[in-house]
């Protein structure tokens, strides 16, 4: 009994160690890691995306709620009412890409790249941080012009 605890407290520890992904869905995860360009309603929870080129991926409804895409190629991407609570977005290039009826949640925007990013009608919330620079703002719980 005592060998099984030692074995079971070495699994844990390295469990909480590791630097995987943890996406709800591990398939869909490998998928977009290696290309794929549309995964619709994809749940990629929690999924480690930093640094991904994921240019002209389509992800509209998909979940990445906790994700992290700091400083990800998201130019010309799809999240067309997909769910990015809480996602770390820093230093992403999202030029032209469609976060219409995103939800963006917690989401600091302040140094990501939006050239032509559709925001418009995005759900936001206090924690929500847009770029000065940006003729857009949290009005609500929705992204308007100013």
């Amino acid at each position: 009994m005592k060998r099984l605890a030692q074995m079971t407290a070495v699994a844990v520890i390295a469990f909480a160690g590791s630097t995987a992904a943890f996406a709800a869905d591990q398939t869909q995860y490998q998928a977009v890691k290696a290309g794929k360009k549309v995964c619709v309603w994809c749940d990629l929870s929690g999924a480690d995306l930093a640094k991904s080129k994921l240019a002209g991926v389509d992800l509209s409804g998909a979940d990445l709620t906790g994700a992290n895409l700091r400083e990800a190629d998201l130019r010309n991407a799809n999240f067309a009412g997909a769910d990015l609570t809480g996602v770390d977005i820093n230093g992403a290039d999202l030029s032209g890409a469609n976060l219409v009826g995103a939800d963006i949640d917690q989401v600091d925007l302040s140094r990501a790249v939006l050239n032509n990013t559709r925001l418009e009608r995005a759900n936001c919330d206090w924690a929500t941080k847009l770029p000065a620079d940006v003729n857009l703002a949290c009005v609500g719980v929705t992204i308007e012009r100013k």
